[in-house]
């Protein structure tokens, strides 16, 4: 069991570094539209990009979405994001610590993020499929979620949900009946704050009601739009000549909803919520965070920078903090705080799935959040 973990997490980079495997539906950021402030009354280089999240001031928004480790091969790519994540103040989350618990050996390739992060706020990642039995493995304790902590010294740890990975996956764990009481006595017993995350199919206002009475701290709605986890497994399926799950992968690439639509659907919840699924640029931040969201996490664009150099990895977050205060300074918002009171107009598949699911005052709300206030002074 614990080489097949390794040599998975090993083939995950490398599928996603070197195939397609990104979701043909659409993560629709365009549909989300910013009322443009002609006398914006903000000067672009007085932005405050500063936010809190669970207890914790960050410099920017952006969170270096949960990537990798448990292969001592992706080492230097956890040590390049932990540095930027240092330098510029950011939330950094590691992969799947399963690797690591069940062989030891490879905890370096997860360690390496706070030797070199040392007052950045971490994220450690444990699976929802090993809080309860399985055909092939028994339950994760709380011991083991507590050692997946100590191995970075963690500020809060991500339960990620990835139930249609794991149905795509050709050695994947198939039940889930238990998932959610196992994570509730898991937020009760743990002394850190838990972040529920999913994977690439999103979160919807249901499931997010039923999170937080599981008692987690935040959400990470992990939408559609983005790399696919059921295409990437696709192609292990069909390395292994395993036709059947290769077929499911394929079939399922597109599963899920959409980004944007989860950030305003788990809002409901309200919670704290990391808008990840689809981002690639300062525009899509901007937008999250006009839609609610507390931190937008980015995956694939660190992954591929961060498989190049360190350096990468900081050109990459200066653009993309760039074009984000653009978007801020252009819709009249100082700070991130304002952008939730920003007017947007929300349009196309995005206007249609929430329409339909009965958000409607939301949207007319979120088109004259502005005007209020205008009118109110």
């Amino acid at each position: 069991m614990s080489d097949e973990v390794k040599q998975r997490k090993i083939e995950h980079v490398s599928i996603a570094l070197g195939q397609d495997v990104s979701a043909t539906q659409m993560a629709n950021w365009h549909d989300i539209q910013f009322v443009h402030q002609a006398l914006p009354e903000v000067d672009l280089d007085e932005i405050d990009t500063s936010v809190t999240f669970l207890g914790h001031t960050l410099r920017y928004p952006i969170f270096m979405s949960s990537l990798t480790g448990g292969h001592p091969d992706v080492t230097s790519i956890n040590r390049n994001l932990a540095r930027a994540a240092e330098q510029y103040g950011l939330a950094l989350g590691v992969g799947s610590q399963r690797a690591a618990i069940v062989n030891p050996e490879v905890a370096a390739s997860y360690a390496v993020t706070r030797q070199y992060a040392p007052n950045a706020f971490l994220i450690a990642n444990i699976g929802a499929p090993q809080l309860i039995v399985q055909s092939r493995h028994s339950a994760f304790s709380h011991e083991h979620a507590q050692q997946a902590i100590d191995m970075i010294g963690a500020n809060a740890l991500a339960v990620h949900m990835n139930s249609l990975q794991e149905a795509a996956q050709p050695e994947g764990d198939r039940r889930s009946v238990g998932e959610a009481a196992a994570l509730k006595a898991l937020t009760a017993e743990l002394g850190i704050p838990v972040i529920a995350k999913e994977t690439g199919a999103g979160v919807c206002r249901e499931q997010a009601l039923l999170l937080r009475d599981c008692g987690v701290a935040a959400i990470d709605v992990g939408g559609a739009g983005g790399s696919s986890m059921s295409a990437m497994e696709a192609a292990r399926s069909e390395a292994r000549g395993d036709e059947r799950t290769k077929n499911i992968g394929l079939l399922f690439r597109d599963w899920g909803i959409a980004t944007p639509i989860c950030v305003v659907e788990a809002g409901t919840a309200h919670l704290p919520l990391i808008s990840t699924g689809g981002v690639r640029n300062g525009l899509d931040i901007a937008r999250a965070l006009a839609l609610g969201a507390t931190l937008v996490g980015m995956g694939f664009p660190f992954l591929k920078a961060a498989s190049e150099s360190y350096e990468k990895v900081c050109e990459l977050l200066e653009t993309v903090v760039a074009e984000m205060k653009v978007a801020m300074q252009l819709s009249g918002a100082s700070s991130i705080a304002d952008m939730q009171h920003t007017d947007i107009v929300v349009t196309g598949e995005t206007r249609n799935w929430l329409t339909m699911r009965g958000f409607e005052e939301q949207l007319k709300g979120m088109a004259q959040r502005r005007w209020h206030i205008y009118n109110a002074g």
